[in-house]
C-alpha cells in the first residue's frame, strides 16, 4: 500500500479524470461560449464571424445594462439583509436550549424544496385576485391597500427578491450556525466570567470567529444572484416591462427566443466575466484567515 502512495501513477488515476471532467463541464464550455460570440449565428445557417462587436454591442444594450442592474439589486439586497439576518436569526438558535434541532430542521425546509415550486408558490400567494396577501390585506383594510404584486414593475422585483430570500436564507443559517455552535464553550464561558455577554459578546467575540463563514456566504451569494434564472423566469419571466429581467433570462430569450446564439453566447461570457471579477476583488478586499481557538 505504501509503494502505492510513493508511485506517481497512483495521483495521476485519481487527478486525471477529475482534471478531464472540469475541462470538459466547465473549460470547454466558457471556450466555446467565448468563439461563438465572435460570430453571427442562429443555429441553424452558416456562422458569419464579426469579430467583437457582440461583446460592444452589449454596452450599447440598454435592456442588457438594465438586466444587469437587477443582477446588482439581487446582490445589493442579499448582502445587505440575507446575510445580516441569517446571522441574528442564527445567534437566536444557537441560545435556544430546548428544539434547537427543530429550528434547524425548520429552517432548511425551503432549501429543499425546489425552485420551481417556490415561484409558483410565491405567484399564488402574490395573485391580486385570489391570493393570500391580498385577501388579508382586505381583510383588514379597504380594498384599495392590495396590490399588483407581480404586475407593477416597482413591485415585481422586491417580490422575486423576498421569495428567493425565503428558500435560500436556511442553507446560510445552517452554515452561520455550524460555525458558531463550534465555537469553544471555555471562548464564551470565560467571556461571561469577565462580564462581556449579549451584544458585546456577538459583536466583539462571535462576529470575528465566525467570519471565515461569512466570507464563504459572501462569496456564495455574490456567485449565485449574478447568476439567478429560476426564479425570475418562473414568477415574472422578465416582466413587467423587463423591470425584473435580469442577464440570465435575456440570454435565454435571445439565444433561443431571437435566434442570435452568437450574442446570446457572448451574454453568458459577460457573465462569466463579471462573475470572475467580483469573486476576485472580494477575495482580495474580504481576506479570510484561519481562525485559531
Amino acid at each position: 500500500m505504501n509503494r502505492a502512495l510513493r508511485n506517481p501513477l497512483t495521483y495521476l488515476a485519481f487527478i486525471v479524470p477529475t482534471l478531464a471532467l472540469y475541462a470538459l463541464f466547465f473549460v470547454y464550455p466558457v471556450v466555446v461560449s467565448f468563439l461563438y460570440g465572435l460570430f453571427q449565428w442562429d443555429g441553424i445557417t452558416d456562422k458569419v464571424f464579426i469579430g467583437l462587436d457582440n461583446f460592444t454591442r452589449l454596452w450599447q444594450d440598454e435592456v442588457f445594462r438594465r438586466s444587469l442592474l437587477n443582477n446588482f439589486y439581487f446582490m445589493a439586497f442579499s448582502l445587505t439583509v440575507n446575510i445580516p439576518l441569517v446571522f441574528l436569526i442564527s445567534i437566536v438558535i444557537s441560545k435556544v436550549g430546548r428544539m434547537r434541532d427543530f429550528y434547524k430542521s425548520a429552517v432548511f425546509v425551503p432549501v429543499v424544496i425546489s425552485t420551481a415550486t417556490v415561484a409558483i408558490l410565491f405567484g399564488v400567494l402574490l395573485n391580486y385576485d385570489s391570493g393570500m396577501i391580498n385577501q388579508f390585506i382586505r381583510l383588514v383594510a379597504p380594498d384599495s391597500w392590495a396590490r399588483e404584486w407581480l404586475s407593477n414593475p416597482k413591485l415585481a422585483m422586491l417580490s422575486i427578491l423576498i421569495a428567493n430570500a425565503w428558500q435560500n436564507i436556511g442553507f446560510f443559517i445552517v452554515l452561520c450556525l455550524a460555525a458558531i455552535l463550534n465555537i469553544p464553550r471555555e471562548i464564551t464561558e470565560a467571556s461571561k466570567i469577565d462580564g462581556v455577554n449579549g451584544w458585546t459578546e456577538t459583536w466583539s467575540i462571535i462576529l470575528p470567529l465566525v467570519r471565515p463563514i461569512l466570507f464563504v456566504m459572501l462569496l456564495l451569494t455574490v456567485s449565485g444572484t449574478m447568476k439567478v434564472l429560476d426564479i425570475v423566469q418562473i414568477m415574472t419571466n422578465g416582466g413587467p416591462f423587463q423591470s425584473t429581467e435580469v442577464m440570465s433570462t435575456y440570454m435565454l430569450k435571445v439565444g433561443f427566443r431571437s435566434m442570435e446564439l452568437g450574442y446570446g453566447s457572448a451574454i453568458g461570457v459577460a457573465m462569466f466575466i463579471i462573475i470572475l471579477i467580483l469573486t476576485g476583488i472580494l477575495q482580495r478586499v474580504s481576506k479570510s484567515e484561519e481562525v485559531q481557538y
